[in-house]
């Protein structure tokens, strides 16, 4: 009897525009400088959350800051692109390590890159204050110059005073707020449970419960980490979070949907919440993103597809 080679499904890839067209437009036309394209793009793009998302994915774009400074000087929008993808710029050099484990020459380009994009957005609320976009990644750059915390805070408080939910800048002083670096456990989780109540149901905003759980997640190690997302408050605190975002009837699926999906993912297969974990899966599809899985040691790719077989087991 001849056996059969058991068949293993594809790992799947990693899409850095989140199955957007419109982002990969975007980056398209910032590749190959076709600058009245992607201003069309960006012009398109009201909503601040749908704008937030489109410049951030422009920083995987490459040679961008090769030629977009000379427009800049003109126009406020191209200052915008310049400003936000120097903030990428600037991450990719510093790399995704702890600071630990970074080189001396990584934190010289990583500083000299966020001095450019600081400079860049300064200008953008200089000539145009009510650009949300650029309060937001503001907040980013403020955290990784090492501002003082005020400063932070106060350019959040710029950005939600334009847009109360806007989702960038609620991501951006979580992180700041985070133990690991200018904060603590529990002002993040405070400052989660805000942002949630501030999210009408169906708001994205209530995802920041998860990520703070899976924040204080990786500041433990083995066991600890197991324990803590396996206790029963914090189960509670993702179905309820999921129930009023990813879960609920009126969530609104915009530009980079799949990167909240990714979150209570991650969140309910490290909880060990496999119900929960599968109803996520079996909605995302392939839709795997770098965040957070990369919070993980291991393959992103490997990771998903693992928890993936695993939730989905529980279903079969």
């Amino acid at each position: 009897m001849r056996l059969r080679r058991r068949t293993t499904e594809p790992m799947p890839e990693i899409d850095p525009f989140m199955g957007n067209p419109t982002a990969r437009m975007l980056c398209e036309a910032l590749t190959e400088r076709d600058w009245p394209m992607a201003r069309d793009i960006l012009v398109r793009a009201e909503h601040p959350d749908d704008r937030a998302f489109f410049l951030e994915v422009c920083g995987s774009a490459p040679g961008v800051q090769n030629w977009i400074g000379h427009l800049a000087a003109d126009d406020p929008l191209a200052q915008l692109v310049r400003g936000c993808h120097a903030v990428a710029w600037a991450w990719q050099a510093r790399g995704g390590y702890g600071a630990q484990y970074t080189r001396d020459e990584q934190f010289r380009l990583f500083f000299e890159r966020l001095r450019i994009a600081e400079t860049c957005l300064d200008d953008v609320i200089a000539r145009t204050p009510d650009e949300v976009t650029a309060w937001a990644f503001l907040v980013r750059t403020a955290r990784g110059l090492q501002l003082p915390l005020e400063d932070g805070e106060f350019r959040f408080r710029q950005a939600i005073e334009r847009h109360p939910t806007n989702v960038k800048a609620h991501g951006e002083w979580m992180q700041t707020l985070c133990k690991k670096w200018s904060g603590s456990h529990e002002w993040m989780h405070h400052f989660a449970r805000d942002a949630a109540a501030r999210g009408s149901d169906g708001s994205m905003l209530h995802s920041m419960v998860a990520l703070a759980h899976l924040e204080q997640m990786i500041d433990l190690e083995g066991a600890a980490a197991e324990q803590y997302m396996a206790r029963a408050d914090v189960r509670a605190d993702l179905r309820t979070a999921a129930g009023l975002s990813i879960w609920h009837p009126a969530a609104e699926f915009r530009p980079g949907w799949p990167v909240y999906f990714n979150i209570f993912a991650v969140a309910f297969s490290q909880s060990g919440d496999l119900p929960a974990a599968a109803s996520v899966f079996q909605r995302l599809g392939d839709n795997l993103t770098d965040y957070p899985w990369d919070y993980l040691p291991g393959n992103n790719a490997k990771l998903f597809s693992a928890a993936r077989a695993q939730a989905l087991a529980v279903t079969r």
